[in-house]
């Protein structure tokens, strides 16, 4: 995730009391995070779908005010009956890929900071997701993560606090992105409504049209669940901003158990599975601002 050089190892292997360099090895085999990347770009696919179905939904209904046909209405009725269903089950794939994504997640997480080998039995069903599909490079650069400790409880704890910080940022622009869009859209509803009902224009057919068209969508708003998933990606940036300060703390304790560890990684996993996929043109876009940011505020990279 990092883009650390030897360098940066050595600044931060002397910040913490001398690593060896052979110590930042990749634990996990390298097929798991494509793999992973497929899974989230296969959720996230499916996410967009089910909105774009979502709107053409809107999109249907406004038609059949303004085209008021027999063979519309009819047509409108059919898609009443088959979008909802289909987004529904394009949710539900894209919450089962996401789920093995974050499996994916974890596994390599938990490889890269205690040092341990994935259990064969993990690895041979994580493979099995990526039968029949090519996998494209996860857009990630070596090592996966900055971490200059030695295998064990804290440099779990590091690198989960790392995770933790990008999923924080990204999260809260989602969430202010999809916030912002939200109150645009029902403020120029309303305004649009108000300029209509004005005396002189309510008798005229086409703005009763328009009004009718413009309360719509608004419905379709308010009703729907965008407003949700922004506050999902609020709960996820929440909830990361609080594993980072764990982690962190965490980090600094020579004595702090495994367990405790574990229960913060978990505690971080729970929150990501419950909010729809960061997207990864989010993720390319902020990439590398995160990583110096990230970088110089912990030492890694001279």
């Amino acid at each position: 995730m990092v883009l650390s050089v030897r360098a940066g190892w050595r600044a931060r292997a002397r910040r913490y009391g001398g690593v060896d360099e052979n110590s930042m090895k990749d634990t996990a085999p390298n097929d798991l995070a494509n793999i992973r990347n497929y899974l989230f770009l296969r959720a996230e696919r499916l996410w967009e779908w089910s909105l774009v179905l979502a709107v053409g939904m809107v999109g249907a209904t406004v038609a059949g005010l303004w085209i008021n046909t027999p063979w519309i209405v009819s047509s409108i009725g059919l898609i009443a009956l088959a979008f909802p269903v289909a987004v529904s089950w394009m949710r539900d794939t894209a919450n089962d890929a996401q789920l093995k994504a974050e499996k994916c997640r974890r596994l390599i997480l938990i490889a890269d900071g205690l040092g341990h080998d994935i259990a064969p039995a993990e690895l041979a069903e994580v493979r099995a997701w990526g039968l029949g599909v090519t996998l494209d490079a996860a857009p990630f650069v070596k090592p996966y993560y900055s971490s200059a400790l030695p295998d064990g409880t804290q440099r779990l704890a590091d690198i989960a606090a790392e995770a933790a910080f990008f999923s924080a940022q990204l999260a809260g622009k989602v969430a202010a992105g999809v916030r912002l869009a939200f109150i645009i859209s029902v403020v120029a509803c309303v305004v649009a409504l108000m300029l209509i009902d004005l005396p002189g224009t309510a008798a005229k057919p086409i703005l009763i049209l328009v009004a009718k068209s413009t309360a719509v969508f608004l419905v379709f708003l308010i009703s729907g669940d965008f407003f949700l998933i922004a506050k999902r990606y609020g709960n996820l940036q929440h909830a990361s901003r609080q594993a980072l300060d764990r982690c962190a703390r965490l980090r600094a304790d020579s004595a702090a158990l495994a367990e405790e560890v574990r229960s913060a990684v978990e505690d971080y996993a729970v929150a990501l599975m419950q909010c729809p996929p960061i997207p990864a043109w989010l993720y390319l876009r902020y990439r590398d601002d995160l990583n110096t940011v990230y970088r110089s505020s912990h030492q890694v990279g001279g």
